[in-house]
């Protein structure tokens, strides 16, 4: 649907035009954002890279952002590469998943897991976490190795279950409106170019 022939692709030898006035101020801070995202697609589009292929980047790094493991930037650089994407555009939306927003994304993607797991998975509650480190401290060191693997395993499927569904859930939606705020940028491009021509 979205995959088409890059007819708007220009050589690498078009110079860049300005995007128009200075960077803003920190005061427009709506402002300032949409100045960079411009930017940033501006230099992706000196790389001949097509709409679907920067959107497609976009949304791998996206969606690799809220998987529950460490690496994010690696994995979504080789999806986008899998998926034929633009593997510079996954690269910053994989930032979205720093030390600020990690644990909160994992805890919501757990807590999503858990409400589409009904009956078989619940969230441990202080005095369950409390037993289970006393338990641990009686047990022999394989028993307490046991018990520790098997309650990892009973919160990972939760976790990437709603993780996945969470990443999903801001990827699409981010590649559709990436996509068409490209082929904007581009056409812009492309019609300015052909006026000063």
């Amino acid at each position: 649907m979205f995959k088409s022939k890059n007819i708007l692709s220009f050589s690498r030898s078009v110079p860049i035009k300005a995007l128009g006035s200075a960077p803003p101020t920190t005061k427009n801070t709506s402002r300032q954002f949409k100045y960079i995202i411009n930017l940033w697609i501006h230099r992706l589009i000196k790389f001949n890279e097509s709409p679907y292929r920067i959107a497609m980047g976009c949304a791998c790094g996206i969606f690799c952002s809220a998987l529950p493991i460490f690496g994010q930037t690696f994995i979504s650089m080789i999806t986008a590469r899998i998926l034929r994407a633009s593997v510079i555009a996954s690269i910053p939306w994989t930032w979205i998943s720093n030390p600020l927003t990690t644990l909160p994304m994992w805890y919501g993607g757990y807590r999503l897991g858990i409400l589409l797991m009904p009956g078989k998975h619940k969230p441990l509650s202080h005095d369950e976490i409390q037993a289970l480190m006393q338990n641990f401290d009686q047990m022999h060191w394989t028993q307490s190795l046991t018990l520790l693997s098997a309650e990892l395993w009973d919160a990972l499927q939760p976790l990437w279950l709603g993780c996945v569904i969470m990443g999903f859930v801001m990827a699409a939606p981010s590649f559709i409106l990436l996509y068409y705020f490209t082929k904007g940028i581009m056409l812009r491009r492309t019609r300015r170019l052909l006026k000063d021509n």
